[in-house]
């Protein structure tokens, strides 16, 4: 039952790490499968998800393709020049000559009326001025391009936080597993004992049945908690680009110090320098971009044109040629207020941008908030469940010595021995939630400020 309720306890951080893994790898497919048991410690573990994971690299390859639309919209500043040619049959050489011929003495020449002719060169435009529209077409572009290696950055933080969390989990459920595991070799031992017992007539046979019992409880959570721990380390292999199915080896996490190696009055600046606050930022910016290519609407535009071109047909010897230069200028008059109603729009965008910068301020300072007290919360909780190991021990110790003189009742051996293996169990858990809490602090200000 002990056991039981020291796993609920677990469920939470467990279950929560799993679905933060699973949002950030359900698009990807699994690497191919590799044989032979993976043994990871936790540094080798977060080094190689961001090295191969699926999360990080899926990130990073679109920061590259919104930085190369960044340089893409700001070449745009250099105008298109284009090859063109065509290929026209002409009707005129059987309808405009018999009529030239009549009206003309002698009549026109084929040319330009060659029923076949072909016309090839070159074209080039080039915008001289769109009213800035252009301008602020480049500033959003480069926007979003800071906003995609905001959200990379970021990312990574994130993922290396998610490692963390489901390697703490899975080392925990290996302490949850052992403790299980010591807790059925005992009641084993005692079945064992209580069966040459109940044959002399020293113990009743009640006794035998409340272990028997007692012991199958024990295998039946010991498999439950090998089932989640198969989960659990399936879900990290993923994160890292690994076969889920391939055997998982960890380090359990020991001996656990963490110290900021920062003021903690520096703490707050840091997190409302990191990506997601930054992102708000840019987002706020890029709005106001907007604002100014909604109001290029209602400016003229003139653009540049040139073009080049040669013309052959079969009644002239040589292919003559052409050009033109030509300056266009547009002036919006009447779009059905289509353009008054973009420029509110990009208005109430901006609008909109702004208090979702606010926000994420607040909630940044929040997380900060929450993981302080997180951690401070977690080193307590690991003295607690050291002190509880201890105490606990020595009152199985004691308890076995007792029942074994006849001192103390089975009832009495099987809650000590049940208590033992879930202060075990919440050693190992009290452990993990500490390096979870250092590594969320260094998540939120997006630094190794703990260690």
């Amino acid at each position: 039952m002990h056991n039981h309720v020291a796993w609920r306890r677990l469920a939470p951080m467990v279950m929560a790490t799993m679905l933060i893994a699973t949002a950030a790898v359900s698009a990807q497919n699994p690497a191919p499968a590799e044989s032979g048991p993976l043994s990871l410690q936790l540094d080798q573990a977060v080094a190689l998800a961001l090295d191969q994971g699926p999360a990080v690299k899926a990130v990073t390859w679109k920061a590259k393709a919104a930085e190369n639309k960044a340089s893409a919209a700001n070449r745009t500043h250099w105008g298109q020049l284009d090859a063109v040619a065509s290929i026209d049959r002409f009707e005129g050489d059987r309808v405009l000559m018999p009529l030239s011929r009549q009206l003309i003495e002698g009549g026109l020449p084929n040319a330009p009326f060659d029923r076949d002719q072909i016309h090839y060169g070159l074209t080039y435009t080039i915008p001289l001025y769109l009213g800035g529209k252009l301008s602020a077409g480049i500033e959003i572009a480069k926007f979003e391009a800071a906003r995609a290696d905001a959200l990379r950055e970021g990312t990574r933080w994130q993922v290396r936080f998610n490692v963390v969390s489901l390697y703490s989990g899975v080392q925990t459920l290996d302490a949850a597993i052992k403790a299980s595991g010591s807790l059925i070799e005992t009641l084993d031992a005692v079945q064992k004992r209580l069966e040459l017992m109940v044959e002399n007539g020293k113990r009743p046979e009640l006794d035998l049945l409340k272990v028997q019992d007692q012991t199958g409880e024990a295998k039946a959570q010991q498999a439950a908690l090998q089932a989640q721990r198969t989960k659990v380390a399936g879900l990290l292999l993923s994160l890292l680009g690994e076969d889920p199915g391939r055997p998982l080896e960890v380090t359990p996490l020991t001996d656990l110090d963490p110290q900021l190696s920062v003021p903690v009055d520096s703490l707050q600046t840091m997190a409302l320098a990191s990506s997601p606050v930054k992102r708000a930022q840019l987002a706020s910016r890029q709005a106001g971009s907007g604002i100014k290519a909604a109001r290029a609407g209602f400016l003229p535009s003139v653009v540049g044109q040139a073009y080049y071109m040669a013309h052959h047909a079969d009644s002239v010897d040589s292919d003559p040629t052409t050009w033109q230069l030509s300056v266009g200028v547009k002036l919006p008059v009447f779009n059905g207020t289509s353009r008054f109603a973009a420029l509110s729009a990009a208005k109430a965008g901006q609008r909109a941008a702004d208090e979702a910068l606010k926000l994420a301020r607040l909630q940044r300072e929040a997380d900060l908030n929450d993981a302080l007290a997180r951690l401070d919360a977690a080193r307590t909780g690991l003295a607690a469940a050291k002190a509880r190991v201890a105490s606990a021990t020595e009152a199985a110790r004691s308890e076995q010595i007792r029942y074994d003189s006849g001192a103390s009742s089975i009832e009495d051996l099987l809650r000590a021995r049940t208590r033992e293996e879930a202060a075990h169990t919440a050693l190992a858990q009290a452990t993990g939630e500490l390096k979870i809490a250092a590594e969320q602090l260094n998540a939120v200000v997006e630094t190794e400020v703990i260690r």
